[in-house]
């Protein structure tokens, strides 16, 4: 009979192969049982209805949403953009923050220090992209809405735009069910994700970050300083 002292050990090593599981899981893509976004049919081949509703105020962050917005419907005809949430089967919510004053968050730890965030949800409300979720063992992967979140704190400079566009580019992604981004994943993976059997041209997108002259980042950053 095994010893009370292996049996823990034995244990121990299953709950870690078991987190480790679940860390792994959370670096391609948010699982799905049934449906990757709310109401929408795996395999359909119809477009991903996508509402992005900027709540940002002011003129410093909506030009950067819009094209951020642009450069994500030209990558793909399987993604339609809208403003309204009607019929939308993601509703993603812009909105603008500071360490100072930071939001709300259900499900969800705040992530100090960071250049922005996206907060995403399941029909159920649950949260689903980890970090800064811990362990959404229970999200069904149905993205059902997401809250993009935009700090306030980045420096100016003659780049600001397009440090912000980047920004939006890689945070949209996590809404649209891209947990972890790397240089590796890319319109494919939403392509993987929602079933799309049909090929597309790549447009200027690496798993939502910016590619300059064909080149993509190893590691987003908006500006120096602070992460993503």
């Amino acid at each position: 009979m095994p010893s009370v002292r292996f049996r823990a050990r034995s244990l121990a090593a299953l709950f870690a192969t078991l987190i480790f599981a679940a860390l792994a899981a959370g670096c391609g893509a948010i699982g799905f049982v049934d449906r990757p976004a709310y109401g929408y049919e795996w395999g359909s081949d119809a477009p991903l209805r996508v509402a992005v509703i900027d709540e940002t105020g002011g003129t410093d962050w909506s030009p950067a949403v819009d094209a951020a917005v642009a450069t994500y419907a030209a990558a793909t005809p399987h993604l339609a953009f809208q403003r309204e949430p009607d019929g939308a089967n993601i509703v993603i919510t812009v909105r603008r923050y500071d360490d100072a004053h930071p939001p709300e968050l259900s499900g969800y730890v705040f992530p100090m220090g960071a250049g922005g965030f996206a907060a995403v949800y399941d029909a159920d409300g649950l949260a689903c992209n980890y970090p800064p979720s811990p362990l959404p063992l229970n999200c069904s992967g149905e993205i059902a809405r997401a809250d993009v979140y935009l700090n306030d704190i980045i420096p100016p400079g003659p780049d600001i735009e397009a440090r912000r566009e980047r920004l939006l580019l890689h945070e949209i992604g996590h809404a649209l069910g891209l947990t972890r981004h790397s240089p590796d994943l890319d319109v494919g993976s939403l392509m993987q994700r929602y079933g799309w059997r049909s090929q597309v041209d790549r447009g200027p997108l690496v798993a939502g970050s910016l590619v300059v002259r064909g080149r993509s980042s190893r590691r987003l950053r908006a500006w120096p300083g602070l992460r993503t």
